[in-house]
This record gives structure tokens, C-alpha cells and sequence, in this order.
């Protein structure tokens, strides 16, 4: 799980009346049956009262029924429950206390289902039955455990009468296990679409639990994925080809963030801390998101850890094939710059100040414990630069571009770009000292440094 950007949304998410994915269970649950409870059992407020059919055009319902109850509620055996719409939105009302449609788990458990934000869920159990439950979990993200609050509501009195608790909870239980199997319709086409994130997608302060993907053809390939806003990720044919699935990059590079397909309907977002891919391994502080089409797949992975190490090992594998291929690809571009390479030419010459300048470098070198060994100094420069001082311009020294050229313990041979002063005491030079490399060393056969 280490890599999966999950933590905000285990540890704590929002709760909204039309996703029960995005529910927030606090410690305090028997507080909320208590308050729940008492919603229930009080009369139902102007905002909150569903109007007869007729009454408004903000609300409808289909007519009370009476459900006789398992377990009397405050000492009440039967409740009023209505279904019908208020503000646009189906809802099912128990005693005028209203309980919001999900629409999404109600279609992949072919059951009706409600949910209130108190965090009681009420479940269809037959066609005119309801178990009524307040779970440890959140429905779709855990199987149920334990139970702060759990009834069953019939308009059968007799049906009422007969059921357990523990079977009304053994039902919940059932269903919650039900949401997070394997989807049984079938691999996705993948495409265009509506993708569900396994880590809300974050654009401008909000959150996206989906996400829009379209692919485009074309000269080059491209992903848009639009939360909010919409970002462009590029193809990447030679890496695609490397790994073995389709690869695309963020259109901004230097943000290290890729997109995996890793099959149809399922992408792996990647997010590389150290530096690009091709030039890393996955690393501890990486991270990945999932999108796929069906949301039982992000269901699944969400719910098992051994999911999450399976990604985690794919993503690891794509990474290295795509290193392992570039660091032979940059190893073979090395080695021919090497064989190609030569000293540069010389310039300025004075045999007695180079020799300064060798010993000058070697003390550099030794303070800094190079590797190398160093076997000549030359000066690459065509002549001394005079420098001045800043407010007189009275002359203070001379410098000269030169080339340190070494020998490398793995046989090779390489050379510095360097500069070389002297400081001038107002009639003469004095000892040629070192004043700084320029840039990384450049290796090269040793029978090109004579």
C-alpha cells in the first residue's frame, strides 16, 4: 500500500448525500444512532418533509405504508415510510427523517439502497421489507464488521416478528461483500469514457472521484484526462514498445508523472519523485492512482493489499525493462562519443607554466580525493586575459582557459575543461595557480590524450 495515494481518503473523507463512498465515519457512531434515532421518531420539518403528489413541484411520493418493526424504536412498534423525490433527488422518508438514494451500488446490487448522512444505511431486503443498519465501514470500501445500530422493517407484521438481528446484519454483511467481488459483466472496452479514480483527483481545492478520459489519434497520441480541468499526456512510442504497454507522458515533462495502460478500461497513474522515467527505478516515494471504467475494479484494489502489491510489482517491472533498455542506450551513445573524442587543441604555450599549473591541479585534486591521476596540463586558451581591479582597473593578474588531462582507474582516460590565474604584483607574474573547473570531466581512449 505503500505507494498507492490512498491515505487521505481511508483516513477521512467527505460525506455527501448522493455518494456512499464518500461518507466519514467518526468514533462517536452511538452518538449518531442515538441522534438518528431520534430524527426518526420526531416530526418532519419544512425542509425536510416530503409533499403530496400535487402539493409542489419540488417534491412527490407514492403514499405512506406502515412497517411493523423488529425491535421497537423508542418505544414505537411501526413507522411511516414514504418514497418519492425532494429537490430533485429520490429519497425514501421514515417517519418524515429522509434517507438519500445511491444510485450506483442500488444498480450493482440490483437493490434499492439509501443512505443518511447520520450513517444509517437502508437497504431493500425483499419487496416490502427494509434492513436498516449503521456499519463500522463504508459501504464499497470494506466488508461490514460490527454494527453500532441494526433493525429490520417490514409491512408484514408476521415477517417483522420472525427475523434475528443477526440475520438482518448477516444480510448487510452479505451485500457489503457483494459490492467488492469481481464485476460480472465482462472485461471493459475501455476508450472514452467515465473512469472512476481510486484516489480522488484533486483540481483547484476539489476532489474528483471521476474522471473524464478521451483518447486522441493522430500524428501523436494523446490522453486527456479532465477532473476540473483537463491535462494532456503525450504517447511515448519507444517506451511503450520497451514496456510493453502503451505509455504516455505528462505534456508538461518536467513533472514526472505518467500514465500506464494496463489494459482496456484500466489506466495506472504514475508519479516519479527522483527524476524521469528511463532514468530511475520505482522508488519508495513513488506513487500510482488506478482509473478504470468499472468501479469494481477500483472497489477491489481499494479492499485488498495484495492488489495493491501486484500494481506496485508491475509498475517496478515497467520501470526497469524501460531503465535498463535506456541505460544500454546511453552506455552505447557513451561509448561511441568516447572512441570519437579527442583532446582539445592547444593554444598559449609555455612549458614551464604548465608545469605550474600540474602542480597547482594536483593539489586541487588530492584535496578533493579525485580518482584520477593526473599526468599533464596545457593551456587550451590562445592567450592570457588581463583582470583589473573593479573601482582602480589597476591590473591585478591574468588567467587562461587550460585542459587537466588524467588517467581513470577503469582504463580509460578523461580530461577537465579548468582555468589557471596568476596574480600580478605590479612588475611581475608570480606562480601560476588554480582558479576552477568548468564542468563534468569527458572520457576518451588514453592513445588520443599523447
Amino acid at each position: 500500500m505503500k505507494n498507492l495515494i490512498i491515505a487521505a481518503l481511508v483516513a477521512a473523507t467527505t460525506i455527501t448525500a448522493n455518494d456512499c463512498l464518500a461518507q466519514s465515519f467518526k468514533d462517536k457512531l452511538k452518538a449518531k444512532a442515538a441522534a438518528a434515532a431520534k430524527a426518526k421518531s420526531s416530526t418532519p420539518s419544512k425542509s425536510s418533509a416530503i409533499n403530496k403528489p400535487g402539493t409542489s413541484s419540488k417534491g412527490t411520493a407514492k403514499g405512506a405504508i406502515t412497517l411493523h418493526l423488529m425491535e421497537a424504536e423508542r418505544g414505537k412498534t411501526k413507522v411511516q415510510a414514504e418514497e418519492g423525490e425532494l429537490n430533485g433527488k429520490k429519497i425514501i422518508a421514515i417517519n418524515g427523517a429522509p434517507y438519500t438514494y445511491q444510485d450506483e451500488p442500488s444498480k450493482m446490487l440490483s437493490k434499492k439502497i439509501y443512505f443518511t448522512t447520520a450513517g444509517i444505511y437502508v437497504i431493500e431486503y425483499d419487496e416490502n421489507s427494509w434492513v436498516s443498519v449503521m456499519p463500522d465501514k463504508q459501504l464499497g470500501k470494506a466488508p461490514f464488521g460490527k454494527f453500532t445500530f441494526s433493525n429490520f422493517y417490514s409491512s408484514d407484521a408476521s415477517k417483522a416478528k420472525s427475523m434475528t438481528k443477526a440475520k438482518a446484519e448477516a444480510y448487510a454483511t452479505d451485500l457489503s461483500k457483494k459490492i467488492l467481488a469481481p464485476s460480472s459483466s465482462g472485461p471493459s472496452k475501455g476508450g472514452n469514457g467515465t473512469y472512476s479514480a481510486a484516489t480522488p483527483v484533486k483540481f483547484s481545492g476539489k476532489a474528483y472521484g471521476e474522471v473524464e478520459i478521451t483518447f486522441e489519434e493522430g500524428a501523436k497520441k494523446k490522453i486527456l484526462r479532465t477532473a476540473g480541468g483537463t491535462t494532456t499526456y503525450l504517447h511515448m512510442p519507444e517506451f511503450s514498445k520497451i514496456a510493453g504497454v502503451d505509455v504516455y507522458t505528462d505534456a508538461s515533462l518536467n513533472l514526472h508523472r505518467y500514465i500506464y495502460v494496463d489494459k482496456p478500461g484500466v489506466l495506472i497513474w504514475t508519479r516519479y519523485k527522483s527524476g524521469a522515467l528511463g532514468a530511475q527505478l520505482w522508488g519508495k516515494y513513488d506513487q500510482y492512482n488506478l482509473y478504470a471504467m468499472d468501479k469494481q475494479v477500483v472497489r477491489g484494489l481499494l479492499n485488498s493489499e495484495s492488489q495493491q502489491k501486484e500494481i506496485d510489482v508491475k509498475v517496478a517491472a515497467w520501470t526497469k525493462k524501460i531503465k535498463d533498455s535506456e541505460d544500454k542506450r546511453r552506455a552505447a551513445k557513451e561509448g561511441k562519443d568516447i572512441a570519437n573524442r579527442r583532446l582539445p587543441k592547444q593554444g598559449y604555450t609555455d612549458t614551464k607554466l604548465e608545469a605550474e599549473g600540474l602542480v597547482a591541479a594536483k593539489g586541487f585534486a588530492a584535496k578533493y580525493n579525485w580518482k584520477e591521476t593526473l599526468t599533464r596540463v596545457y593551456f587550451s586558451g590562445a592567450d592570457w586575459g588581463i583582470r583589473r581591479h573593479k573601482v582602480t582597473g589597476i591590473q591585478t593578474g591574468r588567467s587562461i582557459k587550460g585542459v587537466i588531462v588524467m588517467t581513470r582507474p577503469d582504463g580509460l582516460c578523461s580530461y577537465h575543461d579548468a582555468v589557471f590565474a596568476q596574480e600580478f604584483d605590479g612588475t611581475k607574474y608570480r606562480t601560476v595557480y588554480f582558479d576552477g573547473i568548468l564542468g563534468a570531466p569527458y572520457k576518451l581512449n588514453c592513445q588520443h590524450t599523447k
